[in-house]
Order: structure tokens, then C-alpha cells, then sequence
């Protein structure tokens, strides 16, 4: 039986999670409530120890696919939702974020409209802090809130939340997928990795806040994982040295963020204070 275009899978969201039983159900009711129906939500379990399993085996929903592995790390979790995904579009949502119940909608009509684009990413809130955003009248004009990133705006930071992200399928499939080694900054590396690539990738992002954070412990840095995260952010931010123009510049100033990122933390904050302050 031949399968219509409307039958088939538009979004696959996937969801890995490790012990995050407390956000988890908030994550998965956002997409359960999206405007946007023709979807397949895959969620990981990497092998978690705080109920979590027991939670999601209570799912009952045909649109949920729940996955159990044995602790394998997040980039095989993340690769296991992509080979066993079968959407035209990949949406990522962490397991302790949650998402707009428009965010499908807007990001699979932005990527059916423009077809050279490669990716969208949105913006993100706080949760408890920043107000969500459903469907406000400035999502019409959506173009007025996006901006076409290039291989320099990830020189001072990583301009794409992870969690926010949805792209075209055949986009990661050709860049390899995640690499299962990397322990960290899996999703910072792919991108480098797409931005080196023979094919040049259009990303676009949106600057409204369709993704909410929730903020806790598991998500602030010892000091000796935040220098090792730093020096693989710099080794990662180098390999862009090959696609930028004025290598020499920007070399310096890849250090240079390096060296900042270095400072203790009251000095950084210093300066951030005087920046916003005009130097006073």
C-alpha cells in the first residue's frame, strides 16, 4: 500500500534522559500539548536510576517511543534515537527542558518555506523567570526575529541551544552523526563539524524564546571540568581557523575568549558589571 505524503512522519523529537525523573513528565506534556500533531517523540532512557525507567514503561501514547539502554553515554543515546527516528524533520528536547506548545509548528513552517535552510534553532528561557511564549502575533512575522549564522559567530560562544534545534534529516545523517566518544560539548563539536564540511550548511537562528531551561545543580561545572571544558572549546573553535577569513585575528581571538574564560569568576563578573556600565 503506497503511503501519502500526509501519513508520513513529518518531526521525530528525541529526548535522551539520565536520572532527570523530577523535569521529565514537564518535557514530555510539552510536546504531547504542541499545536503541531504529525510527529514521533523518542526517548532514551541512558540507563537511569531514580525511577525513571518505572516512569516512562506507565507511558501509554503511540506518537512515545521509549528506548532503555544500558549506561552508554549521551552521544550513543542520541545516535540510537536518530537511527531508529523516521521524521523528514530531527528535533532534539533535553529531558529537563521543556518546549512552546507552538515551537513544532513555527520551526517545520519556517524549514518548509525556506528550503535552503539546513537548521533552525530558537532562542531560550529561564523557567520561573522568562515568559513562554505560545502564539504571539510576532511569530507572523517571524523574519524580523532571525538571523543567519556564520562560522565567525561561534568564535565567542556557542550561539545554538542544543535543546532548541530542529533540522533537516538528511543534514546530520551525512555529517556522521554525534560522535559517541565526546563526553561533552557532543553538540558544539557537530556543529563545527557541519560547518567544516565540502557542503557549505545554512543555519538559521530565532531569536524568541521557544525552549524553557530549568536550572539545577547537575548543570554547573567543578573548576577542574570547567578548565577542561574550556580548552576543548578552544581546540574545537580552532578547526573553524580553516574556513575564516583573517586567520591571524582570529586565531587571537580564540585565545583570547580562552584566556577570559579562564579568569576567576569575580573578575569576569567585574567586568561584565563595568561592560554594562560603559566602563565607569
Amino acid at each position: 500500500m503506497k503511503i501519502n505524503d500526509e501519513d508520513k512522519i513529518q518531526v521525530s523529537i528525541i529526548t535522551t534522559v539520565f536520572n532527570a525523573k523530577d523535569f521529565l513528565n514537564q518535557s514530555i506534556e510539552s510536546i504531547r500539548k504542541q499545536t503541531f500533531r504529525n510527529y514521533e517523540h523518542l526517548i532514551i532512557n541512558d540507563g537511569s536510576t531514580d525511577g525513571t525507567k518505572e516512569y516512562l514503561d506507565t507511558i501509554n501514547d503511540s506518537r512515545i517511543k521509549v528506548i532503555h539502554l544500558e549506561r552508554s553515554g549521551r552521544g550513543i543515546s542520541l545516535n540510537r534515537g536518530l537511527q531508529e527516528s523516521k521524521g523528514k524533520y530531527i528535533a532534539i528536547l533535553d529531558a529537563d527542558d521543556y518546549s512552546s506548545k507552538s515551537r513544532l509548528e513555527l520551526q517545520t513552517e519556517i524549514l518548509n518555506e525556506n528550503t535552503d535552510c539546513d537548521l533552525i534553532a530558537t532562542s531560550f528561557g529561564i523557567h520561573g523567570v522568562d515568559e513562554m511564549i505560545e502564539r504571539p502575533n510576532q511569530l507572523i512575522n517571524y523574519k524580523q526575529h532571525t538571523k543567519m549564522l556564520e562560522a565567525k559567530d561561534f568564535i565567542f560562544s556557542n550561539p545554538i541551544c542544543h535543546s532548541s534545534v530542529m533540522m533537516r534529516r538528511e543534514l546530520i545523517f551525512d555529517a556522521g552523526l554525534y560522535d559517541e566518544k565526546r563526553k561533552e560539548l557532543f553538540d558544539f563539536e557537530l556543529w563545527i563539524r557541519m560547518l567544516n564540511g565540502r557542503k557549505k550548511v545554512s543555519i538559521l537562528k530565532l531569536n524568541l524564546p521557544l525552549i524553557f531551561r530549568n536550572l539545577h545543580e547537575n548543570q554547573y561545572f567543578e573548576s577542574k571540568k570547567r578548565f577542561n571544558y574550556l580548552i576543548q572549546t578552544y581546540l574545537l573553535r580552532r578547526k573553524l581557523l580553516s574556513v575564516l577569513s583573517h586567520r591571524f585575528i582570529n586565531e587571537l581571538i580564540i585565545v583570547c575568549v580562552l584566556l577570559y574564560g579562564l579568569l576567576p569568576r569575580f573578575i569576569r563578573k567585574r567586568f561584565m558589571n563595568k561592560s554594562k556600565l560603559g566602563g565607569t
